[in-house]
Protein backbone atom coordinates (compact mmCIF):
# COMPACT_ATOMS: atom_id res chain seq x y z
CA UNK A 1 0.00 0.00 0.00
CA UNK A 2 1.32 3.44 -0.97
CA UNK A 3 2.05 6.12 1.60
CA UNK A 4 0.14 9.40 1.49
CA UNK A 5 0.97 12.89 2.70
CA UNK A 6 -1.03 14.70 5.38
CA UNK A 7 -3.73 16.96 3.90
CA UNK A 8 -3.37 20.72 3.95
CA UNK A 9 -6.09 21.27 6.56
CA UNK A 10 -6.80 19.11 9.64
CA UNK A 11 -10.50 19.13 8.73
CA UNK A 12 -9.72 16.85 5.80
CA UNK A 13 -8.08 14.11 7.86
CA UNK A 14 -11.36 12.37 8.64
CA UNK A 15 -13.48 13.91 5.91
CA UNK A 16 -15.49 11.23 4.09
CA UNK A 17 -15.06 12.69 0.60
CA UNK A 18 -11.33 13.28 1.06
CA UNK A 19 -10.79 9.75 2.35
CA UNK A 20 -12.86 8.27 -0.46
CA UNK A 21 -10.72 10.07 -3.07
CA UNK A 22 -7.62 9.03 -1.15
CA UNK A 23 -8.24 5.39 -2.05
CA UNK A 24 -6.76 5.84 -5.51
CA UNK A 25 -3.49 7.04 -3.99
CA UNK A 26 -3.50 4.23 -1.43
CA UNK A 27 -3.90 1.78 -4.30
CA UNK A 28 -0.76 3.20 -5.92
CA UNK A 29 -2.63 4.84 -8.82
CA UNK A 30 -1.77 8.21 -10.28
CA UNK A 31 -4.57 10.61 -11.35
CA UNK A 32 -6.44 9.17 -14.36
CA UNK A 33 -5.06 9.93 -17.80
CA UNK A 34 -8.44 11.40 -18.75
CA UNK A 35 -7.89 14.29 -16.31
CA UNK A 36 -5.54 17.21 -17.11
CA UNK A 37 -3.52 16.49 -13.95
CA UNK A 38 -3.04 12.86 -14.95
CA UNK A 39 -2.39 13.62 -18.62
CA UNK A 40 0.36 16.15 -17.86
CA UNK A 41 1.98 13.81 -15.33
CA UNK A 42 2.09 11.02 -17.97
CA UNK A 43 3.49 13.44 -20.54
CA UNK A 44 6.36 14.11 -18.12
CA UNK A 45 6.85 10.46 -17.13
CA UNK A 46 5.50 8.19 -19.85
CA UNK A 47 7.29 4.88 -19.32
CA UNK A 48 5.59 3.76 -16.11
CA UNK A 49 2.19 3.73 -14.41
CA UNK A 50 3.67 3.30 -10.94
CA UNK A 51 2.41 6.25 -8.90
CA UNK A 52 5.34 6.40 -6.50
CA UNK A 53 7.86 6.38 -9.33
CA UNK A 54 5.99 9.12 -11.23
CA UNK A 55 5.87 11.27 -8.08
CA UNK A 56 9.52 10.72 -7.26
CA UNK A 57 10.73 11.53 -10.77
CA UNK A 58 8.64 14.69 -11.14
CA UNK A 59 9.63 15.98 -7.71
CA UNK A 60 13.30 15.22 -8.37
CA UNK A 61 13.16 17.17 -11.61
CA UNK A 62 11.37 20.16 -10.05
CA UNK A 63 13.60 20.28 -6.97
CA UNK A 64 16.32 21.64 -9.24
CA UNK A 65 14.29 24.84 -9.80
CA UNK A 66 15.54 27.98 -8.05
CA UNK A 67 13.78 31.32 -7.63
CA UNK A 68 15.05 34.21 -9.69
CA UNK A 69 14.09 37.07 -11.98
CA UNK A 70 15.50 38.24 -15.27
CA UNK A 71 14.42 39.82 -18.51
CA UNK A 72 12.56 43.02 -19.22
CA UNK A 73 9.17 43.90 -17.79
CA UNK A 74 7.19 46.77 -19.28
CA UNK A 75 5.02 48.74 -16.92
CA UNK A 76 3.26 52.08 -16.62
CA UNK A 77 4.31 54.15 -13.59
CA UNK A 78 1.50 56.03 -11.85
CA UNK A 79 1.19 57.83 -8.54
CA UNK A 80 -2.10 57.65 -6.65
CA UNK A 81 -2.50 59.56 -3.39
CA UNK A 82 1.27 59.56 -2.92
CA UNK A 83 1.65 55.82 -3.63
CA UNK A 84 3.98 54.98 -6.50
CA UNK A 85 2.55 52.07 -8.49
CA UNK A 86 3.84 50.08 -11.42
CA UNK A 87 1.13 48.70 -13.72
CA UNK A 88 2.35 45.66 -15.64
CA UNK A 89 -0.01 44.55 -18.45
CA UNK A 90 -0.31 40.79 -18.84
CA UNK A 91 -1.90 40.99 -22.29
CA UNK A 92 -2.89 43.92 -24.50
CA UNK A 93 -6.61 43.57 -23.74
CA UNK A 94 -6.82 41.89 -20.33
CA UNK A 95 -4.97 41.62 -17.05
CA UNK A 96 -2.72 43.99 -15.07
CA UNK A 97 -0.33 43.25 -12.23
CA UNK A 98 -0.28 46.16 -9.76
CA UNK A 99 3.10 46.47 -8.05
CA UNK A 100 3.83 48.71 -5.05
CA UNK A 101 0.64 48.50 -3.01
CA UNK A 102 -0.11 47.00 0.41
CA UNK A 103 -3.73 45.87 0.52
CA UNK A 104 -3.69 45.84 4.32
CA UNK A 105 -2.87 49.54 4.71
CA UNK A 106 -3.16 51.48 1.44
CA UNK A 107 -6.90 51.24 0.82
CA UNK A 108 -7.99 53.64 3.56
CA UNK A 109 -7.91 56.43 0.98
CA UNK A 110 -11.10 56.36 -1.16
CA UNK A 111 -9.11 57.73 -4.09
CA UNK A 112 -6.97 54.58 -4.14
CA UNK A 113 -10.06 52.37 -4.13
CA UNK A 114 -11.60 54.45 -6.92
CA UNK A 115 -8.45 54.11 -9.00
CA UNK A 116 -8.31 50.34 -8.48
CA UNK A 117 -11.95 49.92 -9.42
CA UNK A 118 -11.59 51.93 -12.62
CA UNK A 119 -8.48 49.97 -13.58
CA UNK A 120 -10.27 46.68 -12.79
CA UNK A 121 -13.25 47.65 -14.97
CA UNK A 122 -10.89 48.53 -17.82
CA UNK A 123 -8.56 45.53 -17.53
CA UNK A 124 -11.07 42.90 -16.23
CA UNK A 125 -8.39 41.17 -14.09
CA UNK A 126 -6.01 42.81 -11.59
CA UNK A 127 -3.28 40.99 -9.67
CA UNK A 128 -1.40 41.99 -6.54
CA UNK A 129 1.90 40.42 -5.45
CA UNK A 130 3.45 40.17 -2.00
CA UNK A 131 0.22 40.09 0.05
CA UNK A 132 0.93 36.97 2.13
CA UNK A 133 0.65 39.07 5.30
CA UNK A 134 -3.00 39.73 4.50
CA UNK A 135 -5.16 37.84 6.99
CA UNK A 136 -8.43 36.21 6.03
CA UNK A 137 -10.25 38.96 7.89
CA UNK A 138 -8.35 41.58 5.89
CA UNK A 139 -9.31 39.76 2.69
CA UNK A 140 -12.94 40.29 3.68
CA UNK A 141 -12.24 43.98 4.34
CA UNK A 142 -10.60 44.27 0.90
CA UNK A 143 -13.62 42.67 -0.80
CA UNK A 144 -16.05 44.94 1.07
CA UNK A 145 -14.43 48.02 -0.48
CA UNK A 146 -15.75 46.94 -3.89
CA UNK A 147 -19.16 45.53 -3.06
CA UNK A 148 -21.01 43.15 -0.78
CA UNK A 149 -19.31 39.90 0.20
CA UNK A 150 -21.49 37.05 -0.98
CA UNK A 151 -21.83 33.46 0.14
CA UNK A 152 -19.15 31.07 -1.22
CA UNK A 153 -21.12 30.89 -4.49
CA UNK A 154 -22.62 34.37 -4.51
CA UNK A 155 -26.28 34.99 -3.71
CA UNK A 156 -27.77 33.27 -0.68
CA UNK A 157 -30.97 31.96 -2.26
CA UNK A 158 -29.08 28.85 -3.40
CA UNK A 159 -26.14 27.92 -1.18
CA UNK A 160 -24.59 24.61 -2.28
CA UNK A 161 -24.03 22.02 0.43
CA UNK A 162 -23.01 19.15 -1.81
CA UNK A 163 -20.96 16.43 -0.12
CA UNK A 164 -19.31 15.72 -3.50
CA UNK A 165 -17.39 19.01 -3.82
CA UNK A 166 -13.95 18.97 -2.18
CA UNK A 167 -13.85 22.77 -2.06
CA UNK A 168 -16.76 22.85 0.39
CA UNK A 169 -15.15 20.55 2.97
CA UNK A 170 -12.96 23.11 4.78
CA UNK A 171 -14.88 25.52 6.99
CA UNK A 172 -13.22 28.77 8.04
CA UNK A 173 -14.10 29.81 11.61
CA UNK A 174 -15.96 33.14 11.70
CA UNK A 175 -15.70 33.53 7.89
CA UNK A 176 -18.36 31.17 6.47
CA UNK A 177 -18.32 33.03 3.14
CA UNK A 178 -14.75 31.94 2.33
CA UNK A 179 -14.21 29.00 0.00
CA UNK A 180 -10.94 27.10 0.49
CA UNK A 181 -9.61 25.20 -2.53
CA UNK A 182 -7.12 22.49 -1.51
CA UNK A 183 -5.02 20.25 -3.71
CA UNK A 184 -2.27 17.92 -2.58
CA UNK A 185 -0.37 14.86 -3.77
CA UNK A 186 -2.93 12.46 -2.30
CA UNK A 187 -6.12 14.15 -3.51
CA UNK A 188 -5.43 16.47 -6.47
CA UNK A 189 -8.03 19.09 -7.25
CA UNK A 190 -8.27 21.72 -10.01
CA UNK A 191 -11.22 23.45 -11.73
CA UNK A 192 -9.56 23.05 -15.12
CA UNK A 193 -12.45 24.02 -17.38
CA UNK A 194 -13.49 27.42 -18.68
CA UNK A 195 -16.27 28.97 -16.60
CA UNK A 196 -17.51 32.11 -14.90
CA UNK A 197 -18.35 31.63 -11.24
CA UNK A 198 -21.90 30.53 -10.38
CA UNK A 199 -23.66 31.58 -13.59
CA UNK A 200 -26.27 29.00 -12.60
CA UNK A 201 -27.44 31.62 -10.08
CA UNK A 202 -30.19 34.03 -11.25
CA UNK A 203 -27.83 36.82 -10.12
CA UNK A 204 -24.24 35.58 -10.48
CA UNK A 205 -21.55 37.34 -8.41
CA UNK A 206 -20.06 40.53 -9.78
CA UNK A 207 -16.49 39.61 -8.91
CA UNK A 208 -14.28 36.99 -7.32
CA UNK A 209 -11.00 37.33 -5.47
CA UNK A 210 -8.51 34.50 -5.13
CA UNK A 211 -5.55 34.38 -2.75
CA UNK A 212 -2.72 31.90 -3.14
CA UNK A 213 -1.43 30.54 0.18
CA UNK A 214 0.59 27.63 -1.21
CA UNK A 215 1.86 27.40 -4.79
CA UNK A 216 3.58 24.66 -6.78
CA UNK A 217 7.09 25.47 -8.02
CA UNK A 218 5.84 25.17 -11.60
CA UNK A 219 2.35 24.98 -13.05
CA UNK A 220 -0.99 25.58 -11.37
CA UNK A 221 -1.54 28.95 -13.06
CA UNK A 222 -5.01 30.43 -13.53
CA UNK A 223 -5.95 31.55 -17.03
CA UNK A 224 -8.47 34.34 -17.70
CA UNK A 225 -10.38 34.83 -20.96
CA UNK A 226 -11.90 38.16 -22.03
CA UNK A 227 -15.55 37.62 -22.98
CA UNK A 228 -15.64 40.99 -24.76
CA UNK A 229 -12.95 39.70 -27.09
CA UNK A 230 -14.96 36.50 -27.53
CA UNK A 231 -18.02 38.50 -28.59
CA UNK A 232 -16.04 40.77 -30.90
CA UNK A 233 -14.53 37.76 -32.66
CA UNK A 234 -17.89 36.29 -33.65
CA UNK A 235 -18.93 36.81 -37.24
CA UNK A 236 -21.58 39.44 -38.00
CA UNK A 237 -23.94 36.66 -39.10
CA UNK A 238 -23.55 34.73 -35.85
CA UNK A 239 -23.99 37.87 -33.75
CA UNK A 240 -27.29 38.59 -35.45
CA UNK A 241 -28.44 35.01 -34.85
CA UNK A 242 -27.65 34.93 -31.14
CA UNK A 243 -27.92 38.59 -30.10
CA UNK A 244 -31.39 38.20 -28.56
CA UNK A 245 -31.15 34.57 -27.49
CA UNK A 246 -30.99 33.26 -23.96
CA UNK A 247 -29.12 30.20 -22.70
CA UNK A 248 -29.70 27.71 -19.90
CA UNK A 249 -26.96 27.64 -17.26
CA UNK A 250 -27.06 24.48 -15.12
CA UNK A 251 -24.82 23.69 -12.18
CA UNK A 252 -23.21 20.33 -11.47
CA UNK A 253 -23.68 17.81 -8.69
CA UNK A 254 -21.13 19.82 -6.71
CA UNK A 255 -23.45 22.84 -6.80
CA UNK A 256 -26.50 21.07 -5.46
CA UNK A 257 -28.35 22.38 -2.44
CA UNK A 258 -30.20 19.66 -0.57
CA UNK A 259 -29.92 17.51 -3.68
CA UNK A 260 -31.36 20.14 -6.05
CA UNK A 261 -29.25 21.20 -9.05
CA UNK A 262 -29.47 24.95 -9.72
CA UNK A 263 -30.54 26.26 -13.13
CA UNK A 264 -30.75 29.83 -14.45
CA UNK A 265 -31.45 31.44 -17.81
CA UNK A 266 -29.31 34.35 -19.01
CA UNK A 267 -28.84 36.34 -22.24
CA UNK A 268 -26.23 35.08 -24.69
CA UNK A 269 -25.05 38.64 -25.31
CA UNK A 270 -24.61 40.49 -22.02
CA UNK A 271 -24.38 44.22 -21.49
CA UNK A 272 -21.91 45.22 -18.80
CA UNK A 273 -23.90 47.32 -16.33
CA UNK A 274 -21.02 49.73 -15.65
CA UNK A 275 -19.16 50.05 -18.97
CA UNK A 276 -21.96 49.32 -21.45
CA UNK A 277 -19.71 46.89 -23.34
CA UNK A 278 -21.17 43.71 -24.88
CA UNK A 279 -19.70 40.33 -24.01
CA UNK A 280 -20.40 36.72 -24.93
CA UNK A 281 -22.06 35.31 -21.83
CA UNK A 282 -21.91 31.65 -22.80
CA UNK A 283 -19.37 29.18 -21.48
CA UNK A 284 -19.50 25.48 -22.08
CA UNK A 285 -18.93 24.54 -18.45
CA UNK A 286 -22.50 25.39 -17.44
CA UNK A 287 -24.25 26.01 -20.78
CA UNK A 288 -25.40 23.08 -22.89
CA UNK A 289 -28.43 24.52 -24.68
CA UNK A 290 -30.40 27.64 -25.52
CA UNK A 291 -33.66 28.47 -23.80
CA UNK A 292 -36.43 26.12 -25.05
CA UNK A 293 -38.66 29.10 -25.92
CA UNK A 294 -36.48 29.85 -28.96
CA UNK A 295 -37.28 26.52 -30.62
CA UNK A 296 -33.89 26.37 -32.33
CA UNK A 297 -33.21 23.33 -34.50
CA UNK A 298 -30.91 20.94 -32.55
CA UNK A 299 -28.36 20.80 -35.36
CA UNK A 300 -28.14 24.59 -35.59
CA UNK A 301 -27.96 24.80 -31.80
CA UNK A 302 -24.99 22.42 -31.72
CA UNK A 303 -23.25 24.37 -34.47
CA UNK A 304 -23.71 27.73 -32.74
CA UNK A 305 -22.57 26.43 -29.35
CA UNK A 306 -19.57 24.79 -30.98
CA UNK A 307 -18.63 28.06 -32.68
CA UNK A 308 -18.81 29.83 -29.33
CA UNK A 309 -16.80 27.14 -27.59
CA UNK A 310 -13.97 27.62 -30.08
CA UNK A 311 -13.62 31.18 -28.77
CA UNK A 312 -12.80 30.04 -25.23
CA UNK A 313 -9.15 30.37 -24.37
CA UNK A 314 -7.98 31.98 -27.60
CA UNK A 315 -4.43 33.19 -26.82
CA UNK A 316 -5.10 36.68 -28.20
CA UNK A 317 -7.52 37.48 -25.37
CA UNK A 318 -6.43 35.11 -22.63
CA UNK A 319 -3.91 36.05 -19.92
CA UNK A 320 -2.21 33.69 -17.50
CA UNK A 321 -1.50 34.42 -13.83
CA UNK A 322 1.54 32.71 -12.35
CA UNK A 323 0.85 32.12 -8.68
CA UNK A 324 3.20 32.80 -5.79
CA UNK A 325 2.29 32.58 -2.09
CA UNK A 326 0.72 35.95 -1.33
CA UNK A 327 -0.52 36.66 -4.86
CA UNK A 328 -4.12 37.86 -4.99
CA UNK A 329 -6.26 38.28 -8.11
CA UNK A 330 -9.60 40.00 -8.55
CA UNK A 331 -11.59 39.54 -11.73
CA UNK A 332 -14.83 40.83 -13.21
CA UNK A 333 -17.06 37.77 -13.26
CA UNK A 334 -19.44 39.52 -15.67
CA UNK A 335 -16.97 39.60 -18.56
CA UNK A 336 -14.28 37.05 -17.72
CA UNK A 337 -13.99 33.27 -17.88
CA UNK A 338 -11.29 31.50 -15.91
CA UNK A 339 -9.72 28.07 -15.71
CA UNK A 340 -7.11 26.54 -13.44
CA UNK A 341 -4.22 24.92 -15.25
CA UNK A 342 -4.39 21.27 -14.20
CA UNK A 343 -0.71 20.53 -14.71
CA UNK A 344 0.89 20.71 -11.25
CA UNK A 345 0.41 17.28 -9.66
CA UNK A 346 1.99 15.96 -7.45
CA UNK A 347 2.71 19.42 -6.03
CA UNK A 348 0.45 21.16 -3.52
CA UNK A 349 -1.73 24.20 -4.18
CA UNK A 350 -3.91 25.99 -1.62
CA UNK A 351 -6.20 28.89 -2.53
CA UNK A 352 -8.80 31.02 -0.73
CA UNK A 353 -11.74 32.60 -2.57
CA UNK A 354 -14.38 35.22 -1.82
CA UNK A 355 -17.16 36.36 -4.12
CA UNK A 356 -18.33 39.96 -4.34
CA UNK A 357 -21.88 41.06 -5.15
CA UNK A 358 -22.63 44.39 -6.79
CA UNK A 359 -23.66 46.96 -4.18
CA UNK A 360 -26.29 48.14 -6.69
CA UNK A 361 -29.07 45.55 -6.54
CA UNK A 362 -30.47 46.62 -9.93
CA UNK A 363 -27.20 45.67 -11.68
CA UNK A 364 -26.97 42.08 -10.40
CA UNK A 365 -29.13 40.20 -12.91
CA UNK A 366 -27.57 39.81 -16.39
CA UNK A 367 -29.33 41.67 -19.21
CA UNK A 368 -28.78 42.79 -22.81
CA UNK A 369 -29.50 46.28 -24.15
CA UNK A 370 -28.42 46.77 -27.76
CA UNK A 371 -28.01 50.54 -27.34
CA UNK A 372 -25.48 50.08 -24.49
CA UNK A 373 -22.39 49.53 -26.59
CA UNK A 374 -23.37 46.60 -28.78
CA UNK A 375 -20.89 45.80 -31.51
CA UNK A 376 -21.72 44.51 -34.99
Amino acid sequence: MAEVDAPQDPQLVDNALYRERMRRALAGKAPPRSSPLGAVARSRVSDTDDRDEIVARIKAEDEALVAGSFGTVYYRPVTVSGIDLKLEPLLPSIGTVIHGIDLATDLEDPEVVRFLRELWLDRRVVVFRGQMHLTREQMVEFAERFGEVGAPFGEREHMPNSPFDLNQQIKVPDIPDMLVLPSDETVPNAASGWHADATWQPKPPMASILMCREAPPVGGDTCFCDCIGMWESLSRETKEKVRFLKAVHAGTVGHQMNGITPVAIHPVARTHPETGRTSLYVQQGFVKRFAPEHGIDPEEERALLHEMKLKEGRPEYTCRVRWEPGSLAMWDNRVVLHSASGDFWPHRRLMERLTILDAEQTRRAPYYRPHDGASS
